[in-house]
């Protein structure tokens, strides 16, 4: 109903209220997210006069009562009543009556139609067979915003670890990178082993490989278990030294490998996350001095290196041949996303620099979109991503979107919802 008045779906000519006064809406007013009446600041002409207030929509005239809103003076500004179904007469608190629209008597009944058939499809994507029909420049626009919005969204949570840590952005850093390397299974751990990373003491060893993966497998508690090689021995050994010595915290969460590839088994990314701290010293210094696509990649390539995890999966799991822990292209690509262009977009945002949200943006839209289910799936219907700018907004559009049914505030469900 907010919907259908809000874009004015509905039959405008020879409105009248359930008193039989002709009606005009001038104005349907701003629509309200925060509490009070749905809509402020509109205009009706009712009786012939002008009247300036708020809108109230329910379902039943009965829900006003039901809602308190006779008890509220905030609502002794309500000029209208917009229901669908009248089965009661209502009052403001100051004991005037309201106008009453009853909307379900001006709008047609293929809206409704449309707008059932897509709350009640089993399909993933509601509106996926009109898809199609979406004009090219409204698709990129709003896939454009879907974008920003999902930045956005992770802008929050780094926020919400540079104030667990005192604003210590290096700190923010290593906790976002260790989040994003553990992917959607092993996020939460792998950021539970970035938050008890001690930097100050692992800067100390920074040119020692060897003593940060101690460091690191120590921490991340999967030295815990009975060592089986003597490279589980040495890790051991030399982090039990340093627990010791630093009264180090170890990690408690628990690491999955189920329905997991291999090769991003918690083993082989925590060996990559040592190299990454090591030899590629990643800070923030580096990523603010990113200027282009190519230097954003570098800062995620691992050479190849002899090290255990060439010839092991995990501690005790061998691969039938020798295989590098470098980073693939793609893995990069989901790093310099995730890491990259999320941390130069939210210290932006934090501090105010433009420069570092356009810089954001523009590496967005030179990456190659991303290969994965949900874009190949949209793609079917020919939402083909060009850019990682428009397979971001595609995935932001499906999870917040499409699998919570919200089409109403969909720029596309709202599309096809108003055609005739």
């Amino acid at each position: 109903m907010q919907f259908i008045w809000k874009l004015r779906l509905f039959h405008a000519n020879g409105l009248h209220s359930t008193d039989g006064e002709s009606l005009v809406v001038v104005d349907v007013g701003q629509y309200n997210t925060d509490s009070g009446p749905d809509f402020l600041m509109s205009h009706i002409r009712y009786k012939d006069d002008d009247w300036f207030g708020h809108v109230e929509i329910h379902v039943q005239s009965s829900d006003w009562d039901r809602h308190g809103h006779q008890d509220d003076v905030v609502y002794n500004n309500v000029i209208l009543h917009v229901v669908w179904k009248n089965d009661k007469v209502i009052y403001r608190n100051d004991g005037t009556s309201i106008p009453t629209l009853v909307l379900s008597e001006y709008v047609e009944q293929p809206l409704l139609d449309r707008y059932s058939t897509m709350m009640n499809t089993k399909s993933s994507i509601p509106c996926e067979f009109q898809l199609g029909s979406v004009d090219l420049l409204k698709k990129s626009m709003w896939l454009s915003t879907l974008s920003i919005e999902r930045l956005e969204m992770k802008v929050q949570q780094i926020l919400v670890i540079l104030k667990q840590f005192n604003t210590d952005w290096e700190k923010t850093l290593w906790v976002w990178v260790c989040r994003c390397m553990g992917l959607k299974v092993n996020a939460d751990t792998f950021q539970e082993l970035g938050e008890k990373l001690p930097l100050n003491i692992l800067q100390k060893y920074r040119s020692n490989l060897f003593k940060i993966e101690a460091l690191f497998f120590g921490i991340s508690g999967l030295l815990i278990q009975m060592p089986g090689s003597e490279y589980m021995k040495q890790l051991a050994g030399e982090f039990k030294y340093q627990k010791h010595i630093h009264g180090i915290e170890v990690t408690y969460g628990i690491w999955k490998r189920m329905r997991m590839r291999p090769y991003n088994f918690p083993e082989r990314r925590i060996a990559q996350l040592a190299v990454l701290f090591s030899k590629n010293e990643l800070r923030v210094a580096q990523i603010l001095a990113v200027d282009d696509l190519e230097t954003a990649r570098k800062l995620f390539s691992i050479e190849s290196l002899d090290c255990y995890f060439g010839g092991n999966f995990s501690f005790g799991i061998k691969t039938k041949m020798k295989k590098s822990v470098r980073l693939g292209k793609e893995t990069i690509d989901t790093l310099v996303i995730n890491v990259i262009i999320v941390f130069l977009f939210s210290y932006g945002k934090y501090f105010s620099i433009q420069a570092y949200i356009d810089k954001a943006l523009d590496l967005l839209e030179q990456l190659p979109a991303e290969k994965n289910g949900v874009v190949r799936q949209f793609a079917q219907y020919g939402w083909h991503a060009q850019s990682a700018l428009q397979s971001q907004g595609i995935l932001q559009l499906k999870r917040f979107y499409c699998d919570r049914k919200r089409c109403l505030h969909c720029r596309i469900g709202s599309e096809i919802l108003k055609r005739n």
